[in-house]
């Protein structure tokens, strides 16, 4: 499974991947932004992909941080 998290700040973005937890943590660079990539999942559960995009204030700034994710 895969959640895509997006957030405004880096500041946010950063307290996402802390409370996530995850050993295994990388930066994907995505045009303009940079995607924190999280996989975590315990022996008892799912793989589980978190993806953690600070995109900037605003609705229109999420939005097209979001769309830019997604492709």
């Amino acid at each position: 499974m895969r959640v895509l998290i997006v957030t405004a700040v880096p500041a946010e973005r950063d307290a996402v991947v802390r409370g996530c937890g995850a050993a295994d943590a990388a930066e994907v660079a995505v045009p303009g932004r940079v995607l924190h990539r999280l996989r975590t999942g315990g022996p008892d559960g799912p793989p589980l992909t978190v993806d953690v995009l600070a995109a900037g204030v605003g609705p229109a700034a999420a939005a097209a941080g979001t769309a830019t994710a997604l492709t």
